[in-house]
């Protein structure tokens, strides 16, 4: 099955399991696959069937990556290594408090794929999901959650609860900065890899707030 464990430190964040490269090729092509499928059938359109068929895999596979096609369709979920979330309590990677929550926020999409995502799965993603309202409620359910670990990670480094505002406010700052910047990307309007076009994001907002 596809999980990860929880981390002691905020036991709402998924911990990212390495794969091996063969693991990581098949766990993207299955979630491609259902992406594609979501987007052209409808989600409650297609079968397991036909994932196994799009994916190149047997259908005994799929089970062996995900519990079924809901998981399968929104893909592993935002996650984080340990050594990030180690890194950051310990007062890393730069020291300053703003700037390694931003690479905690880059942690998240190094973490949640083993495969460099191009503009074109973006694309795929965003119709999967404009398609099906349901997935949206089911994709915002996991980030919820995800959300309250990375705040709880928040008030062990600032030493403010985890309800503070000012750590909401910096999470959903971050959060629309990474909109941006995905969308930048999958249109092809900013050719440059998503951390690089976050980051300028980022040192605009520093400059816009300052």
């Amino acid at each position: 099955m596809f999980h990860s464990p929880s981390t002691n430190s905020a036991p709402r964040l998924r911990i990212a399991v390495p794969m091996s490269a063969k693991r990581a090729r098949t766990t993207y092509a299955i979630t491609r696959a259902a992406r594609e499928l979501a987007a052209d059938k409808g989600y409650d359109e297609f079968t397991l069937d036909e994932l196994a068929e799009r994916a190149g895999v047997s259908r005994r596979t799929l089970f062996n990556y995900f519990d079924g096609k809901l998981e399968a369709t929104l893909g592993g979920g935002p996650q984080l290594t340990q050594d990030d979330i180690d890194t950051f309590l310990a007062g890393g990677p730069t020291g300053e408090f703003v700037d390694d929550v931003a690479a905690l926020a880059l942690g998240v999409l190094r973490a949640s794929t083993d495969i460099p995502l191009q503009p074109d799965d973006w694309v795929v993603a965003r119709r999967c999901f404009e398609a099906n309202p349901k997935l949206i409620f089911a994709a915002q359910q996991n980030f919820e959650g995800f959300a309250e670990g990375i705040l709880e990670l928040l008030a062990r480094r600032s030493g403010r609860p985890a309800d503070d505002p000012e750590n909401h406010l910096l999470l959903s700052v971050l959060a629309g900065i990474f909109k941006i910047s995905l969308h930048q990307f999958s249109t092809g309007q900013v050719k440059r890899e998503i951390p690089d076009i976050f980051r300028d994001n980022l040192q605009t907002v520093r400059r816009l707030l300052a």
